[in-house]
């Protein structure tokens, strides 16, 4: 069983203020307090110190963090797994190429071979990292970067990712420089979605920002960014099955991009979800698992 306490102290961590705490969890600041207090005993550290007026968790508040997570969320499956009838909810997450163009044939046939209930959040990148830390996902497949030391991990699949453009655009088929970028219309997604940071974080490097960029469309949405890029109305960067399917497109490179980029698979450090991968992904499902994400 899992402490009573640990619910009260990540709900602390995330706030850092004990009386959104106490009015989050229907306790009484002093019984927040008290509860903290308790850990700090059980645990020999301090978990929060004021700066001045301000809260502020220590390093070892982010350990304990990072187990209370864990072992939150193994309690929460355990429970389900010994619940009658033992009908499971598995709750997947996907980036919007992963989830559009990648895994719907094999959730599918998860979804006809079984009786689980199945949840997708189909999400950007930093809405399904902060899903995973709240325990609302057992999964997700993720594209673009990521902090790999707050959470389990491994490679899914390699992707190629590329500018797309209209057929009869000047970047058809060829590779491009950061400068011949300048004065373009960009159709982009959302801030927090893998695509974007990695077109962010490579112009960066070069010295560049999206100032470079006479205009700037953003959307959420996939169809909408092919629709926009087939119409003529600017350039993309997507991986290459957004692409797929669409010959009013042609695919383009940039110099100082390198295109060949990993999906991952990720979950809460610790938790035991490689027999639920393998069951939802099937022959889909990264090889040798156990020694890729083990469970502790």
């Amino acid at each position: 069983m899992v402490d009573y306490r640990i619910r009260t102290f990540l709900t602390l961590y995330e706030t850092m203020n004990y009386r959104k705490t106490g009015e989050q969890l229907c306790l009484s600041q002093p019984a927040v307090s008290q509860q903290i207090r308790g850990l700090e005993e059980r645990y020999g550290c301090k978990l929060f110190v004021y700066d001045g007026r301000k809260l502020q968790a220590t390093p070892q508040a982010r350990r304990v963090a990072e187990y209370a997570r864990t072992a939150l969320y193994n309690e929460q499956r355990l429970k389900q797994e010994l619940a009658e009838p033992a009908v499971r909810e598995v709750r997947v997450g996907a980036t919007k190429t992963i989830g559009e163009f990648v895994i719907a044939q094999a959730l599918e046939q998860y979804i006809c071979r079984t009786k689980d209930s199945l949840h997708i959040v189909v999400d950007n990148t930093q809405a399904l990292l902060r899903q995973l830390e709240h325990e609302q996902l057992d999964f997700a497949l993720i594209e673009g970067a990521f902090d790999r030391s707050r959470f389990g991990s491994c490679r899914f699949r390699q992707a190629n990712f590329v500018g797309l453009c209209r057929k009869d655009h000047p970047f058809a088929g060829r590779t491009v420089s950061v400068e011949e970028l300048a004065g373009q219309c960009l159709v982009v997604r959302e801030p927090g979605s893998g695509t974007r940071g990695i077109l962010e974080h490579t112009l960066t490097e070069q010295g560049y920002s999206f100032d470079l960029f006479s205009r700037i469309i953003c959307a959420n949405q996939f169809s909408l960014i092919i629709r926009f890029v087939a119409a003529g109305a600017g350039i993309t960067f997507a991986y290459d099955p957004v692409g797929q399917g669409h010959e009013e497109l042609a695919p383009f490179h940039l110099d100082c991009l390198d295109q060949h980029r990993e999906f991952s698979l990720v979950c809460l450090k610790g938790t035991r979800v490689c027999t639920l991968v393998r069951e939802v992904l099937g022959e889909e499902a990264p090889a040798g698992l156990e020694q890729k994400i083990p469970s502790g």
